[in-house]
């Protein structure tokens, strides 16, 4: 009897967890779909994963959003998600700077209230804006295709053209658009509280000054890490010999030196042109316990990125590029 009664406790476990993933819903939208659910040991429905069975016209809008965790292409459990918002222009500033032209997207964001009965095991949703959404599922948006190939921005008060640069490493080709000066001779009359442009009305291209300065920051950023990665090609190997030239002298006075944590510190001084100043953070002792803080330079370098070139600015850049400190 006893033993019955295990057998039967047992069965009731194993019942109970297989409706675990066992139960599924309703959905009172066709453009709302569950994928499977949670439930009691009961039997009734406990939590719900859901899918956004939703489409976009443009189909290119898609390409921009993280379509798992929007739960389009991965459902979602109702406990953590009653709410899904897209942001469709969040790869706008990425895309202009990477291709040149970008989607800008009406509207800029869609919000998804989603709730759900366990009572009912029924799932319900409503969207914000609620004119972008059809019954079907599908998401229609007005955009404007934009294109910065030849558009002008202001860099402090200064009148830059965009130009395009190309940048081959191995296989590999990248672009980018660089930033170069142009006529010095329109610019005098520029605004720099207004921003306005002489001789030239203001790009109709960004919609706002927030989106071309996103444009201009992503710009710089990108050539900073050029700047940073050609520096390296001509001179890396010539700087790793240098540090480790005081790492032997170190060592011959019983010292340890820790020098892998390296800063490359950019500045922009032409069009485009950088200045890049190499910094070891390293740190000097006879022990792990002893060490403190030994702050090395490795050399001031000019890069310029339309050249492809690369020049030691300083005495220890120059020693570095020379070899002169090993006399």
């Amino acid at each position: 009897m006893k033993k019955f009664f295990v057998v039967l406790f047992a069965f009731t476990i194993l019942a109970g967890c297989a409706g675990m993933s066992g139960t599924e819903g309703d959905s009172t939208k066709q453009w709302i779909k569950i994928d499977s659910s949670k439930s009691s040991f009961d039997g009734g429905a406990k939590d719900v994963c859901y899918r956004l069975n939703i489409r976009f016209n443009p189909p290119q809008a898609l390409n921009g959003i993280n379509t798992d965790a929007a739960c389009i292409t991965k459902c979602c459990w109702y406990s953590e998600h009653k709410t899904v918002t897209i942001n469709l222009n969040d790869a706008f500033a990425g895309d202009l700077a990477e291709n040149g032209a970008a989607y800008k997207y009406t509207p800029e964001k869609l919000t998804f209230y989603i709730s759900y009965s366990s009572f009912l095991n029924t799932i319900h949703g409503r969207i914000e804006p609620k004119s972008a959404l059809k019954s079907d599922g599908l998401i229609k948006l007005d955009y404007t295709e934009i294109k910065n190939q030849n558009s002008y921005l202001n860099v402090g008060n200064e009148r830059v053209k965009a130009a395009v640069y190309d940048e081959e490493t191995g296989k590999n080709t990248h672009s980018v658009y660089l930033f170069k000066k142009d006529n010095p001779a329109q610019n005098k009359s520029a605004s720099a509280a207004s921003g306005a442009m002489p001789n030239q009305e203001q790009p109709s291209n960004f919609i706002n000054a927030q989106e071309r300065e996103e444009y201009l920051q992503k710009i710089l950023a990108y050539e900073r890490e050029q700047a940073v990665a050609l520096l390296k090609r001509f001179y890396n190997k010539d700087i790793d010999a240098y540090i480790m030239t005081i790492d032997k002298a170190q060592k011959s006075k019983g010292m340890i030196l820790l020098a892998n944590d390296r800063n490359w510190i950019t500045t922009k001084i032409g069009y485009p042109i950088y200045r890049v100043a190499c910094k070891v953070n390293g740190k000097l002792g006879k022990t792990s316990a002893t060490m403190k803080n030994y702050p090395m330079d490795c050399g001031v370098y000019e890069v310029h990125l339309d050249e492809q070139t690369v020049k030691p600015v300083d005495s220890i850049g120059r020693n570095i590029a020379t070899g002169e400190y090993k006399n």
